[in-house]
């Protein structure tokens, strides 16, 4: 979105007013998802609502509250628009997991598959060689290669899953 009259879109972005990114006060992350507020800020019951926005930032949570001050230029009989939405797009990852896993732990395997399957990851194939598992996977995200890394890591570490080798393209 870029200088229209249309509201923020609840979808990952980067925000900007005046041309100045919001930045997370808390972890200086730029990515957020703005939700519109309606705030009654007169007497209870009269019923005046104003919206404002707000941002939940995508890397620690935290809710950034703001309002719109685009207006219309008397001077210049322009209306200043000051908000702008840059939508984040997916990205498409290839993933190539190699780890180990005892003959005897099958159990292992499948629970880990189911983990990244939840995680929305696609597996595209399996190879085992004794006790070396190679799995290459994709996936279709808005969220940062680290959020990958994480959730792969945090799936085998809850099944004390020794990984080799991990690489994201």
């Amino acid at each position: 979105m870029s200088r229209t009259d249309e509201s923020l879109r609840p979808l990952k972005s980067r925000i900007t007013i005046f041309d100045e990114p919001i930045i997370c006060s808390f972890c200086t992350y730029d990515v957020f998802i703005p939700y519109e507020v309606y705030v009654n800020v007169e007497e209870p019951g009269i019923g005046v609502y104003h919206v404002r926005y707000s941002a939940i930032c995508q890397h620690c949570g935290q809710a950034k509250i703001f309002s719109d001050p685009s207006h219309f230029d008397e001077k210049t009989k322009n209306y200043i628009w000051a908000l702008n939405q840059y939508l984040l797009s997916e990205r498409k990852y290839k993933i190539k997991i190699i780890f180990y896993i005892g003959k005897k732990r099958e159990d292992k395997l499948q629970i880990f598959l189911d983990m990244l399957l939840e995680s929305q990851f696609e597996i595209d194939s399996i190879l085992r060689e004794k006790t070396e598992v190679s799995v290459r996977a994709k996936i279709t995200t808005m969220n940062e290669l680290q959020w990958i890394r994480d959730t792969i890591m945090n799936s085998a570490g809850k099944l004390f899953i020794s990984i080799k080798s991990l690489s994201i393209k």
